[in-house]
C-alpha cells in the first residue's frame, strides 16, 4: 500500500498526503476545494522532525481516521468518501469519544491540521 512520497513531501506517501489534505480541510473548517491551499509540505517538514514513535503514531492516526467510518459511523466507505455532513459528524465523534485514545489521536491530527493552516496566515 505504501507508495513513493510525492516530490513535495518527505514523510507522507502520496495516498497519505491526499488523506491529510482532506482531514485538514475539515479540521480547520475550510471548503474542500480550498484544501489545496493547506500547505501539507509544512506539516510534512514538521512531522519529519518528530521522534520516530510520534511519527508512527501520527501515521497510524491518519490511516485509522481514513478507514474508521465503517467502525465508528457505520458507513461502508473511507473518510475521504464521506459527504460533508457525515464527515463533520465523524470528526465530532472522534472529538467527543468515550475512548481516550481516540480523543488523543483526534487532538494530534487537529493540532497538525492547524499547524499547516496557520503557517501561511
Amino acid at each position: 500500500m505504501s507508495k513513493t512520497p510525492p516530490s513535495a513531501t518527505y514523510f507522507f506517501t502520496q495516498v497519505e498526503h491526499e488523506i491529510l489534505k482532506s482531514v485538514c480541510a475539515y479540521m480547520v473548517g475550510v471548503p474542500s476545494d480550498a484544501a489545496l491551499d493547506i500547505p501539507v509540505i509544512t506539516i510534512d517538514t514538521f512531522v519529519k522532525q518528530l521522534p520516530k514513535a510520534l511519527r508512527t503514531q501520527l501515521r497510524f492516526a491518519l490511516l485509522l481516521f481514513q478507514w474508521g467510518p465503517p467502525l465508528f459511523l457505520w458507513k461502508p466507505c473511507r473518510f475521504t468518501q464521506l459527504d460533508p455532513r457525515d464527515a463533520v459528524k465523524y470528526i465530532e465523534g472522534w472529538a467527543k469519544s468515550r475512548l481516550r485514545v481516540r480523543r488523543k489521536l483526534f487532538r494530534g491530527l487537529r493540532d497538525v491540521a492547524f499547524l499547516g493552516y496557520y503557517s501561511t496566515r
